[in-house]
């Protein structure tokens, strides 16, 4: 049975979207030249729909007061992380192998180093997946 993993990601106070996001997509350049085969079958990305304003917005959080996300339902503060990120491994196996590389003390000092460039580490989650159950048209 596949392992879905999902991490929640927030920049760096003071770091620019754009910068984030470039960061970011090299950081998993990184993750996979680490981790090499057992690198997950998929790393997928999103990023939050945000517009950068001159003023803050009324409920605007204080993270992300000029750059708000363009929220359909909710409130600003739901959604201050900027980018979610969804791996999936074959099996347990696997995602047992990926930490094991990862977590090894040279690729975890190369992560961490990286890390400090772009993420604001005080604020990061991840949390692993249960059932996954999915509709399709």
């Amino acid at each position: 049975m596949s392992v879905t993993v999902f991490i929640y990601a927030y920049r760096k106070p003071g770091l620019s979207l754009e910068d984030f996001k470039t960061h970011y997509e090299a950081h998993v350049d990184l993750i996979k030249r680490l981790t090499g085969d057992d690198f997950p079958l998929s790393h997928k990305r999103s990023y939050v729909a945000r517009n950068t304003v001159e003023v803050a917005a009324e409920g605007a959080s204080d993270r992300n007061a000029l750059t708000p996300a363009t929220v359909i339902v909710g409130q600003q503060a739901d959604f201050d992380f900027d980018a979610y990120a969804e791996l999936t491994f074959a099996d347990q196996a696997a995602f047992q192998a990926f930490g094991a590389k990862v977590y090894a003390p040279e690729a975890a000092a190369q992560i961490a180093a990286d890390e400090e460039k772009f993420l604001d580490k005080s604020k990061l989650s991840i949390v692993m997946l249960g059932d996954v159950i999915e509709t399709t048209k």
